[in-house]
């Protein structure tokens, strides 16, 4: 991807996976919550987290209309 393209729902997608999966993989006792990734500033709120779940429901939203 070069740094002129637009950023779209589907190259915001991939990063926000990441994002999921590290709150997935390190927070073992409270999976997809805070507390798995550098941004979490205390255990009840994530930037990076909220930001990604915004993502995936943006996505979902499209994907899931009606025509």
């Amino acid at each position: 991807m070069s740094i002129d393209e637009p950023i779209t729902a589907a190259t915001q997608l991939i990063p926000a996976k990441r994002v999921l999966d590290a709150h997935w993989t390190r927070a073992l006792d409270r999976p997809w919550r805070v507390g798995g990734c550098l941004e979490c500033r205390s255990r009840n709120a994530c930037p990076q987290l909220d930001w990604a779940i915004e993502v995936i429901a943006d996505v979902a939203a499209l994907m899931f209309q009606k025509r």
